[in-house]
């Protein structure tokens, strides 16, 4: 059962795998995984990591208004810029980006382009942007061939001391050059063109882009990097399939140190005029800044994963300090990947096909819905981008699929079980029965068992007295009362005959107490008949008397009939003394007889007498036959007294000293055993038994 169990689960995990592999490779998952990534860079983020070395410089609103309080409107004098560049070198800035387009000259003439491209070749660290475009109609084919020149020179040397990779991530036809004096002033050419991911969100960034197949151009991030670390190489940084670098977010817009560029320029000034600069120059020491636009108004405002609102420039930021940090993200292989798909699918479908409890299955389910989230969380914090969607919907889908098979399949025979066995089996054994079916083997099994046998005393009498309505209401209390002790004792209810109760211990599900718990709800049964027997008598005009007969011994124990019907039940010699048993109470008084067997294994807590060595009818083998009296520790004075003066005489009797025996025997008074023993020492001391007379008697009735 177990091992098909397993191949079936192994078969949902397969089937899961391959779909949920299928979809991943046609892209179904890739918005979610975009999303799930996001949040991953949002737990982890920590903007006190991010590098204080990166500064910005922002064109923001308080800029725009103060200097249109002075009459300067956008776009600004380049010579403000100039400034600018004049400060950060005053202050020993290492590098200089202006995310500002100057493809066009100024509306101040052109000594302001001259200004800000004199102030960029005295500092010699600043670069400018270019833009690549897809539009084939732009200035980009058109160019002069001077300005292509000096535009290949400046991208070269933009790329660092390492040169670019062989390959770049995108390939453009034509760009847009900054004017060719500031072009040729600076220190390097960057492309700022950057394209969000299809939902408009910046996550990856190529760190080389391709110019029509000629030059490769650096991006800004990896522009300023190798300015600052000359000996960083591009083959060391882990890009994805794609080509492109996944950058690293320590926090979101307002992450790094930021200036108003009215407040710098401003310190710039105040600096000429000998007065102390509001934003001192040696606060750019070492820094690596970037120049760039968050006015609404101007256009530069992007979505990252962590801020649906950021300037452009500070993505950039965030990209330059992944390079520094060395914190890229590395991607699994394709194998390891779906390998790693493979593992939790197959698994989550055969650990829930295996189980059987459904609080077992609720939480190994939560277990394998939380092993993604788990796995992704870790190999994020090791720079591993770990696919969290697909794995994910894989193992949603093999749990929900298992589950559907195992309540279609299983749930099946868990319905047939419980529909064969509820009205024999206790809630409890029917559980244990689901969780292991193969605990129940059906057709039939030779096993020990412990046999109930009850009969309500003159039965025959009291259903001659009673109308048929009352009849069926006395049974159906009787036969409800007793019932739940037996199965509430873990007793297998094998049938009804009429009044009578026919049950059974250790089948289906082995009880090695099965001796004593058979007899201790025998005591059960005839203590509940005491309690109720006075109502009764009230209720239907008889006092109710109940006979039980226990025997312990193998049986074959199944379900049997045909093939339309059938009953579980147990067979064998076993049971037949049982019967026999419950029987011979009515001969011997006694309401509760058992078997020898059953003695031996229950006999260390209970009190048994023996009442005699019978031979029943259809056999030859005797058997010694004992009545149940109750539990040890339970019993009264009284009845210890008089089993004390029962076992004294029936001693004797076996050693043939009948007059002494008669004598004690009728010291013992309302017990109907010795009252039997009693008549039976009249009877031999007047006709004495031969000399090989074995004790034993004959059961005249079934």
């Amino acid at each position: 059962m177990l091992k098909k169990r397993g191949a079936r689960g192994l078969a949902v995990g397969a089937a899961a795998f391959a779909l949920i592999l299928g979809l991943d490779a046609a892209g179904v998952f890739r918005r979610l995984e975009w999303k799930a990534w996001d949040a991953r860079m949002s737990v982890f983020a920590r903007p006190a990591k991010a590098s204080p070395d990166i500064v910005l410089i922002l064109v923001d609103q308080y800029s725009l208004d103060f200097y249109q309080e002075q009459g300067i409107t956008w776009p600004w004098p380049r010579e403000l810029y100039g400034a600018i560049i004049r400060h950060l070198a005053a202050g020993g800035a290492a590098a200089i980006f202006f995310d500002i387009a100057m493809t066009e000259g100024s509306r101040f003439g052109v000594e302001d382009d001259r200004a800000f491209a004199a102030a960029a070749a005295a500092a010699g660290n600043v670069f400018v942007p270019v833009f690549l475009s897809l539009d084939e109609g732009s200035s980009g084919p058109g160019i002069d061939p001077a300005a292509g020149e000096l535009f290949r020179a400046k991208a070269e040397a933009a790329s660092g001391p390492s040169g670019p990779p062989g390959s770049a991530a995108e390939v453009f036809p034509s760009v847009t050059l900054p004017l060719t004096e500031i072009l040729g002033a600076a220190r390097g050419a960057v492309n700022v063109r950057v394209n969000p991911d299809a939902d408009s969100i910046y996550r990856r960034i190529p760190l080389f882009f391709s110019y029509r197949d000629d030059f490769r151009v650096p991006s800004v991030p990896w522009a300023l990097a190798s300015a600052v670390r000359p000996g960083l190489d591009p083959r060391t940084v882990p890009v994805d399939r794609e080509g492109r670098m996944v950058i690293r977010f320590y926090g979101p817009a307002g992450t790094y140190r930021a200036y108003p560029a009215a407040a710098v320029i401003n310190a710039y000034a105040q600096t000429l005029e000998g007065t102390n600069p509001q934003v001192p120059p040696e606060e750019f020491a070492g820094k690596t800044v970037l120049v760039g636009l968050s006015a609404v108004g101007l256009f530069d405002i992007k979505a990252g994963p962590l801020s649906g609102v950021m300037p452009g420039v500070e993505i950039q930021a965030a990209a330059l300090d992944t390079l520094l940090h060395g914190k890229g993200f590395r991607f699994p292989s394709r194998g390891a990947a779906w390998a790693y798909l493979a593992f939790l699918a197959l698994a989550a479908g055969l650990v829930l096909s295996l189980l059987r409890k459904t609080a077992a299955q609720a939480a190994a389910s939560a277990g394998f819905l939380l092993l993604p989230a788990f796995g992704a969380a870790a190999a994020f914090q090791a720079g591993i981008w770990l696919d969290f969607s697909a794995p994910a919907a894989a193992v949603l889908l093999s749990l929900v699929a298992s589950a559907v098979l195992n309540y279609g399949v299983e749930g099946r025979e868990r319905r047939f079980l419980k529909g064969v066995f509820h009205h024999y089996l206790s809630p409890a054994v029917i559980d244990r029965i689901l969780e292991d079916p193969g605990r129940l083997r059906l057709g039939g099994e030779e096993r020990e068992i412990t046999s109930f046998f009850s009969d309500v005393a003159g039965f025959t009498s009291i259903s001659e007295a009673l109308e048929p309505a009352v009849l069926v209401s006395f049974l159906n209390e009787f036969l409800t009362g007793m019932t739940d002790l037996i199965l509430d004792a873990g007793g297998t209810l094998d049938k009804y005959e009429g009044d009578a109760i026919i049950a059974f211990w250790n089948a289906p599900l082995d009880d090695p107490d099965h001796a004593l718990r058979a007899a201790q709800t025998a005591l059960a049964c005839q203590a509940r008949l005491a309690a109720a027997a006075p109502e009764w008598e009230k209720k239907y005009g008889r006092r109710i008397r109940m006979r039980i007969g226990l025997n312990t011994g193998p049986a074959i124990v199944g379900n049997m009939g045909s093939s339309r019907r059938f009953d579980y039940t147990a067979i064998g010699d076993t049971v037949n003394l049982a019967s026999r048993l419950e029987s011979a109470g009515k001969q011997y008084g006694a309401d509760l007889l058992a078997g020898e067997a059953t003695v031996k294994k229950a006999g260390e807590e209970l009190v048994f007498r023996e009442v005699d060595i019978v031979r029943v009818v259809g056999k030859t083998k005797p058997v010694r036959i004992y009545e149940l009296i109750g539990e040890k520790g339970k019993i009264s004075g009284e009845t210890a007294r008089r089993l004390e003066l029962y076992g004294r005489a029936l001693g004797l009797f076996r050693r043939r000293a009948f007059g002494e025996a008669e004598d004690i025997f009728s010291r013992i008074e309302n017990d109907a055993p010795a009252v039997l023993y009693r008549d039976r020492c009249r009877k031999l001391r007047a006709s004495p038994p031969p000399d090989d007379w074995d004790f034993i008697y004959d059961l005249q009735v079934k």
